[in-house]
């Protein structure tokens, strides 16, 4: 489990110093304490697949590019709007996701007839 700790680790912060963030920065994005990141980039600590996908999402890379090495492919096709689509839709109830859909819809049939 601890080589697993350690490879998440690396990968986050490989990720992170591509895009030139900060300890401090990615943590604010994810809502997390810095000291947090700093212990699992150093494979110290591990974290829960929520905490992973926060993180991810923040980073902009799909949440296994976080376990191992991914394709450019993978990493061009990742959407992360999708991703923070599907968390939102996670969190609601069957009744709230019936209300999103209608309004998608009406909001697509109207685009469509504005065109």
């Amino acid at each position: 489990m601890e080589n697993l700790f350690k490879t998440v680790g690396n990968y986050i912060r490989k990720y992170r110093k591509e895009r030139k963030m900060t300890q401090e920065e990615l943590a604010e994005k994810c809502n997390l304490h810095p000291t947090y990141i700093a212990k699992l980039e150093t494979g110290r600590q591990g974290c829960s697949l929520k905490t992973l996908s926060k993180i991810a999402l923040a980073l902009n890379v799909p949440p296994q590019a976080l376990l191992g090495p991914v394709t450019k492919k993978q990493l061009i096709l990742y959407n992360p709007q999708r991703e923070k689509l599907s968390m939102l839709l996670n969190k609601m109830n069957e009744k709230e996701r019936n209300i999103l859909f209608i309004v998608a819809e009406s909001f697509l049939k109207a685009k469509k007839r504005l065109k």
